[in-house]
């Protein structure tokens, strides 16, 4: 970890490019009008902005989650920033879809939507096309909701706050518009190659957590790494706490730094590798 951490330092300071930019993700797929997303305060306006982890399809707990939230502020207005990931594996996906499009919401395109667009074209591209068992539902979605997760941002940058939301992470030393957009939604690990090269890596056994070695300036804000649950570093924090394993779904207020979370109903889905909870 220690030579990782001179690397990164060394990046930091030279602020150059270590690998070649790709304008696409592994899936090949249309990209949104805006890839990152910033907000300014005439935005905001004043709204106490809740960042919430990875739904999947939990529907009860995200509902449960914003009442919570509600009677956090009380009369305040709120902006809920989703960090990707709002559906699939879980109980009730499209639902979930429909409600975060219908509420004053942001979010960023996570995996789970790239694989949910990937298919959804597959299959309008061919009728014979087979979809696996857990992407099923998707034959449900809408025209307009595939041009929701069509449009979802990879980042979503708040600079007032000095804060930058993504589903899995970023490689430092690295300019956001200059990362491959695969860091944005794969992304658990750093690691060196033979040369000394700083990568990416989407292996959570390869290398260092890349969120432990953020050194900022923004703090960002993340999901997708259920097995870690919740990370707290000093400039990253991870809100994947697995409300799909049976474990939590967490927000928190950016302005108080008030993290809330609400247990899962029940187990909906065991990965292997994970611990569910007794």
């Amino acid at each position: 970890m220690t030579s990782l951490f001179i690397i990164i330092t060394s990046l930091l300071r030279t602020r150059k490019p270590i690998s070649t930019v790709r304008r696409f993700t592994k899936y090949k797929l249309p990209l949104p009008k805006t890839l990152h997303l910033t907000l300014e305060n005439s935005f905001i306006q004043g709204r106490d902005i809740f960042i919430i982890g990875d739904v999947h399809g939990c529907l009860d707990e995200l509902e449960e989650l914003l009442e919570l939230a509600k009677l956090e502020i009380k009369d305040k207005k709120m902006l809920p920033i989703f960090v990707g990931d709002l559906a699939n594996k879980g109980p009730r996906n499209l639902m979930t879809i429909r409600k975060v499009r219908q509420m004053d919401a942001l979010c960023v395109r996570g995996n789970h939507e790239e694989a949910i667009i990937q298919h959804y074209l597959n299959l309008q591209n061919d009728f014979n096309y087979v979809i696996p068992e857990v992407f099923k539902w998707i034959t449900e979605l809408d025209t307009d909701d595939i041009n929701y997760l069509l449009e979802l941002p990879y980042t979503i940058s708040i600079p007032s706050r000095n804060i930058l939301i993504v589903h899995a992470g970023l490689v430092p030393g690295i300019p956001v518009h200059q990362q491959n957009l695969d860091n944005f939604i794969h992304i658990r690990n750093l690691y060196q190659d033979n040369d000394g090269n700083l990568l990416a890596s989407e292996l959570p056994f390869q290398g260092e957590a890349w969120a432990s070695l953020w050194s900022g300036p923004e703090h960002v804000y993340f999901g997708h790494d259920a097995s870690r649950k919740l990370q707290q570093h000093p400039y990253a924090t991870g809100l994947d706490t697995g409300c799909l394993y049976g474990n939590m779904l967490s927000g928190i207020f950016i302005n108080s730094k008030k993290m809330l979370q609400v247990k899962a109903k029940k187990v909906y889905s065991e990965p292997k590798g994970f611990k569910t909870p007794k």
